[in-house]
């Protein structure tokens, strides 16, 4: 049986695999992202306080929130891939606002390290998206023939 001939249950199975681990790989690049680290080392003490902890916040929210919706792709469950999807979109408005130079600003430069992360990260949503769908069956692949 060759991988074009699957069942469609199998392949929406596959499917929620593939979200989960696409999922794992935008949070876990994105983690590297820490304020203050090797890749992430612009300046942000002129933010207020309370802006800069509650974006940091709302990232780790972020990240945890990727983390369960992976849980409940691992256990083929409908919820992970919308909360998935929700999940890639906050992502992927995160990295427009950020070169957009709209939110946090920061008065040194984007380097170009942190610049490849954002932009791994932001096909990693893409493909998280696409997945997604997939997996509710919103759309199917192009390969994908009725058996």
């Amino acid at each position: 049986m060759t991988p074009f001939n699957l069942s469609k249950q199998t392949q929406r199975l596959d499917y929620f695999q593939k979200t989960a681990v696409s999922l794992w790989l935008l949070v876990g690049s994105f983690i590297t992202l820490v304020p203050g680290g090797l890749i992430e080392n612009r300046d942000f003490s002129h933010l207020d306080h309370w802006v800069f902890w509650g974006f940091n916040g709302f990232l780790l929210i972020l990240c945890l929130s990727g983390l369960g919706m992976s849980y409940g792709l691992l256990q083929r469950r409908r919820w992970g891939a919308w909360g998935a999807l929700g999940v890639a979109w906050l992502y992927l408005g995160v990295f427009i606002v950020d070169w957009a130079q709209v939110f946090p600003t920061s008065p040194d430069p984007m380097g170009i390290g942190l610049c490849l992360v954002e932009f791994f990260c932001a096909i990693c949503c893409v493909y998280v998206l696409i997945l997604a769908h997939r997996t509710l069956g919103h759309f199917q692949a192009p390969y994908t023939t009725s058996a």
